[in-house]
């Protein structure tokens, strides 16, 4: 790990956490199975919960020193911390919050014996370049992050909220638990988890850009070779070059050269990009490709078992994609995927029911069938939506073709959309000005690489609409404009005579009349009307500190109201959702909150003294008083670790001593059964004439400290009393023991 990736580490002194962990679960009796405080559920000791449970008690007792086969001990705390550190690197990926609730404080993890520390989690700062990459499957996508740091690829998973705002290429800083070579961080907007350094920027995407083809087969299929290169050269150089010259109104193509094929030494069941990209480079330069010439490149891999989830992958923002030869090989795969090299998301579909338009509905990665950055069916590479364009500069900017900003009531007239003039070629109309998010209108015709269309008379005859944000580049949905129909969004358009009514924006869209030459809309700005939603409800910190049972501990609870413009201000309702007689005290019941506008309010929650230690689920919710199933809610974790009892006795290794003699001093701390290392020992030795003499150590891997005084020949006879006072590690209790000794 480089010098930006700093390990986070506790003092001996902040110890005593564990000891009160150790000791309570070992009061609490485990079992074969655990109960979730939180829930009453059974939890199996493989889960993360229960092989957590189990590690820190067989440290506690490995700690303790006194069981007879203490190395048979340790080796069975090896084997659970492996077995959970492979429990949770699956769940980095696959649940990064719950990694996060079930994760060591690095005070606990200090105690473990140093054979087991490299099996245990980590929290980490680390700084790097951002890689954001999409895995494209058949109904469904991936995203991946990435963080290249001192030599170093880290995985980025994120329990909430993705960066999504971020590209390929971004330098940033990060905070999270580490396992293996996987972090998981608790949201990708939350400046705590990920702070942006420097933010890459979308390049231009005008102009040419040389790209190589690498075409890779592997070592144990090396005769593989499933496409010529004449024919891979039509597909990228041809086909696909034609359809960004189309998209792009003749100023985007591709350019360069097809190289291979190369057996590069992996596995065809083996799926790591990295090695891949790596491997397939080395050949090419070999073979005497300049990597310098190229300012894109396709790893087109022969047959690739080992990726059978997904026919292709790419950096969003950045240079690479990787496509699997099993699959079907076309131009709508490579635009598809050097769409996500340019910077874009894919283009979905809501399904809102009986609505156009709505808060949540079905949702489908791939639904809009007409943009080529959605349905992934390889026959078709329609054309990008205007949304898309509009990110790339392919509309709206420069000597491109304009996007109309629609913002009064009129008639306007827009261009068909595949048309290489410089017509307009889509209206944009607010739609939401809380979320900032458009209507994008546009005039589809069966021209060019949307021939496909030619059966489609709703579309041929109507207009196009997409709802999406320019603030969010992952939020295109082809909106279908007749939701009543069973077609759904095979025939997505609105036709002429017809009219489109957001009542809550007080937007309507009719076409008049659609012809070979364009098509006439008029719009109508009326008055808004009121539109509730439910609110965005949002609890900080996630999880406590570990703290001892009776404790107030206090959460932020952030409610935003979703609510539309037109409605006023709404009042929402606060509550709680707590273990069986625990307390939850807000400092207001509710929150009253313009639409677009967000407030906040504290509860604070206390455990009934005596509560065993675990982990427990603390629940807010927000109501809308007037409507109040209009609500959402949020969770948190309460983690209880109450101290068990100290006790400390003093002791000298003899009852009377002669002068010159040493008298040694032993001072013994326990927490609960377990001992308390690296206490603080301060002994005061008051001679049988009042003088005293001043004594420190500290606590050993047994919670014993053996300190010195050695007798002086002018010291004199008598009872002499010994005081020792300790500090338990960890916090600041202190208890203290006494003893004497004769002086002859």
């Amino acid at each position: 790990m480089n010098r930006n990736n700093r390990i986070w580490r506790v003092p001996a002194a902040d110890t005593f956490a564990l000891r009160v962990i150790f000791t309570m679960l070992i009061l609490l009796g485990l079992s074969s199975t655990c109960k979730a405080q939180d829930s009453g559920a059974e939890v199996g000791l493989e889960s993360p919960e229960g092989l957590t449970l189990r590690l820190v008690d067989l440290n506690a007792q490995h700690l303790t020193g006194a069981q007879s086969n203490n190395s048979q001990l340790l080796g069975e705390l090896q084997t659970v911390a492996a077995t959970r550190q492979q429990a949770l690197a699956a769940l980095a990926e696959s649940n990064p919050g719950e990694v996060l609730r079930v994760s060591l404080p690095a005070n606990v993890r200090a105690t473990f014996p140093s054979s087991v520390q490299g099996l245990l989690e980590q929290q980490v700062d680390a700084e790097g370049t951002l890689e954001v990459a999409v895995e494209d499957r058949n109904q469904e996508s991936r995203l991946h992050f990435s963080l290249q740091s001192g030599g170093q690829r880290l995985t980025l998973n994120f329990a909430t909220n993705p960066p999504m705002h971020l590209l390929t290429g971004s330098r940033v800083r990060v905070h999270g638990v580490r396992v293996g070579n996987a972090l998981a961080l608790s949201s990708g907007t939350s400046t705590t988890s990920l702070q942006p350094v420097a933010a890459a920027t979308l390049t231009s995407t005008l102009g040419a850009f040389n790209t190589l083809v690498i075409m890779v087969n592997f070592q144990d299929q090396p005769s593989a070779q499933p496409f010529t290169s004449t024919a891979v050269q039509n597909v990228v150089f041809n086909q696909t070059s034609a359809w960004d010259l189309e998209n792009s109104f003749q100023n985007t193509r591709l350019t360069g050269n097809v190289a291979g094929w190369f057996t590069i030494p992996v596995n065809s069941t083996s799926c790591d990009t990295g090695t891949i990209k790596t491997d397939a480079q080395a050949a090419a330069q070999s073979a005497g490709y300049s990597l310098a010439n190229y300012s894109r490149f396709i790893y087109l891999m022969s047959s690739n078992s080992g990726c059978s989830a997904w026919w292709g992958w790419a950096t969003i923002g950045g240079s690479d994609v990787w496509i699997n030869g099993m699959y079907q090989f076309t131009a709508h795969v490579v635009a598809h995927e050097m769409g996500h090299n340019f910077g874009l998301y894919h283009s979905h579909t809501v399904d809102c029911g009986t609505s156009v338009a709505c808060g949540s509905g079905t949702f489908s990665e791939y639904g809009d069938w007409i943009d080529d950055m959605g349905a992934p069916s390889y026959t078709q590479a329609g054309h990008f939506d205007s949304f898309q364009k509009e990110r790339l500069g392919w509309l709206g900017s420069g000597s491109e073709p304009p996007i109309t900003t629609v913002t009064s009531s009129g008639t306007y007239q827009i261009g068909p959309y595949e048309a290489q003039d410089s017509a307009v070629k889509a209206l944009k109309i607010l739609q939401s000005g809380s979320s900032s998010s458009y209507y994008y209108v546009e005039y589809r015709q069966s021209v060019g690489f949307d021939s496909f269309l030619s059966g489609y008379s709703d579309i041929l005859g109507g207009l196009v609409i997409h709802l999406a944000s320019p603030s969010n580049s992952n939020s295109s949905d082809l909106l279908d404009m007749t939701p009543s129909s069973p077609s759904s969004f095979s025939h997505p358009a609105l036709i002429v005579g017809h009219s489109y009514k957001d009542s809550t924006s007080g937007v309507t869209i009719t076409p008049i009349s659609a012809s070979s030459t364009g098509a006439s809309v008029q719009v109508t700005f009326g008055p808004s009307t009121c539109s509730d939603a439910n609110p965005t409800v949002s609890i900080s910190p996630l999880q406590s500190q570990y703290v001892t049972s009776g404790t107030p501990v206090n959460f932020i609870v952030s409610v935003k109201s979703n609510d539309s413009s037109g409605c006023p201000a709404t009042t929402f309702n606060l509550s709680d959702t707590l273990p069986t007689g625990w307390t939850g005290l807000w400092n207001t019941s509710a929150l009253t909150l313009s639409a677009g506008t967000s407030g906040s309010a504290t509860l604070t929650v206390t455990s009934p003294a005596g509560t065993v230690n675990g982990f427990y689920n603390i629940g807010a919710r927000a109501s809308n008083a007037s409507t109040p199933s209009y609500t959402w809610s949020a969770s948190a974790t309460y983690v209880i670790s109450t101290p068990a009892p100290l006790s400390t006795k003093v002791s000298t290794n003899q009852s009377s001593y002669n002068r010159g003699q040493v008298v040694y001093v032993s001072v013994t701390l326990l927490s609960g059964s377990s001992p308390d290392v690296g206490a603080s020992v301060n002994v005061n030795i008051r001679k049988s004439n009042g003088t005293v003499v001043s004594l420190s150590g500290t606590t050993g891997s047994n919670g014993v400290a053996v300190l010195n005084y050695r007798l002086k020949k002018w010291d004199p006879a008598g009872t002499y009393s010994v005081t020792a006072s300790v500090v338990a590690t960890g916090n600041s209790a202190a208890v203290a023991a006494s003893t004497t000794f004769a002086v002859l």
